[in-house]
């Protein structure tokens, strides 16, 4: 019997263990690039050298980067466009290629506009969002990138 009691036991946490797994938020399981892939580089696109620096150093464009989070990892390709030193636009676009952390990755996305549209590059920073935990991790990262990017060179 002792071992009956055992192996229903061991078999809840199996099953416990396997159910929570797609709840891990917003994690790719098993899909998207493996580390040993290349993941596209990040680009900017900046206008013409007659802009200028915003007061925090950054210029006007239309920056991108690619977000890694996880430990799958993860990705979110992120595109910001920086119009008087505010965020005018941004595009979060979703990575996954498993269809659970896909829809983490798509809702994160629809969120975060309303969340740093109007805000600086400073203030891009986002927690978790449509139930997405590690999602910002990501955005984050990228959001990193592309403030290395926008500095000015201007000295500022």
């Amino acid at each position: 019997m002792r071992t009956d009691t055992l192996t229903r036991a061991a078999l809840a946490t199996v099953a416990s263990a396997v159910a929570l797994v797609p709840l891990a938020g917003c994690s790719d399981l098993g899909g998207g690039p493996s580390p040993s892939e290349s993941v596209p580089a990040t680009e900017s696109t900046r206008p013409p050298e007659s802009s200028t620096g915003s007061a925090t150093g950054y210029e006007d464009g239309t920056y991108n980067a690619i977000g890694v989070y996880g430990g799958g990892p993860s990705y979110l390709d992120v595109t910001v466009t920086i119009s008087d030193e505010v965020i005018a636009d941004v595009t979060v676009g979703a990575m996954a290629e498993n269809e659970t952390s896909l829809g983490y990755q798509e809702r994160f996305a629809a969120a975060v506009p309303d969340e740093v549209i109007g805000k600086s590059l400073d203030e891009a920073e986002v927690g978790k969002l449509a139930g997405a935990s590690t999602c910002p991790d990501g955005f984050n990262d990228a959001i990193e990138q592309i403030r290395e990017q926008a500095r000015s060179t201007d000295g500022n």
